[in-house]
């Protein structure tokens, strides 16, 4: 198991005009969504490296270094620090579209209307604070089911801290969740939320997607709801098995694609699917109308 309590960070400075690039970059390369804190005229992004190899890390230095980034030591950060970190970044309790209460672990809900949703992000991905995280929370609060199925089963493919998942479950979409993350700091954050909101035993989280693919087949598991916060190159991958899972009338949601990844995924989703754009990633919602 990773050690929770210390996570290593890598950190570079750069212009914050040639932020969004690197940031980007950044992403790509860890498959986390780096910090970024502005101050003096300069950003700093910070982004955990403790899951990849030295060499790895090196080569992610001299790349960023190509980018315009000016790289600084590698930091250790201490568990105790992280509440400081996401305070930081101006990470408190939120509503989404005036109904889901999005609350750190360290504070208290904004409001007494609507479902409570628990989070400590620690270093995964999945506070809400980034475009492609709150577009999907926005669309699973407008499209949620007038009353709660609990026959219903809900994937959550690249879960970060489980943030999506957990709000599908908050919101009436299914009583059993399967949660799926590469990164085992996504894992263990996704593992801690589940029980900070008592859901533990209505989900089952893993690292191994094919493993779990198998088990789906061999039990005949169809899904009401699935959410994919990844890449559009990922989302491409897998696109048509995602959409052969749905029951009927189930839910699609893609994030993260980006404005050059936009044209290719939408050539390959089958109609009906509604589009949402932001700044930097926008985000499909499908529905299946049959099987």
């Amino acid at each position: 198991m990773t050690d929770r309590t210390r996570t290593v960070l890598f950190k570079a400075k750069i212009d914050p005009k040639d932020a969004p690039v690197l940031s980007e970059w950044l992403e790509q390369s860890t498959g986390q969504i780096p910090v970024e804190e502005l101050f003096g005229g300069t950003s700093t992004l910070s982004v955990s490296v403790g899951h990849m190899e030295p060499l790895a890390r090196t080569l992610l230095a001299e790349a960023s270094r190509s980018l315009g980034g000016t790289v600084l030591p590698e930091e250790i950060l201490e568990g105790s620090d992280w509440d400081a970190l996401w305070k930081k970044q101006g990470f408190s309790a939120f509503r989404i579209n005036h109904w889901l209460n999005v609350v750190p672990e360290w504070e208290n809900p904004v409001s007494n209307d609507g479902p409570v949703l628990r989070i400590h992000p620690h270093l995964a991905f999945g506070t809400g604070l980034h475009e492609t995280t709150g577009q999907c929370l926005s669309l699973l609060v407008d499209h949620a089911p007038p009353r709660k199925n609990p026959a219903s089963v809900i994937l959550d493919f690249g879960a970060g801290t489980g943030i999506l998942g957990i709000a599908a479950l908050r919101l009436g979409y299914g009583d059993k969740l399967y949660s799926v993350d590469n990164d085992p700091l996504a894992v263990e954050a996704t593992e801690a939320n589940l029980l900070l909101n008592g859901l533990e035993r209505k989900a089952t989280v893993g690292t191994d997607f094919q493993v779990m693919s198998r088990k789906f087949l061999e039990d005949g598991i169809r899904f009401g709801l699935i959410l994919a916060n990844v890449t559009g190159g990922v989302i491409l991958g897998h696109l048509p098995e995602w959409y052969g899972w749905l029951e009927t009338g189930g839910i699609l949601i893609l994030s993260g694609i980006s404005t050059r990844e936009m044209d290719k995924v939408q050539s390959v989703c089958p109609p009906p699917f509604s589009v949402y754009r932001k700044k930097r990633f926008h985000t499909l919602l499908l529905r299946k109308l049959s099987c």
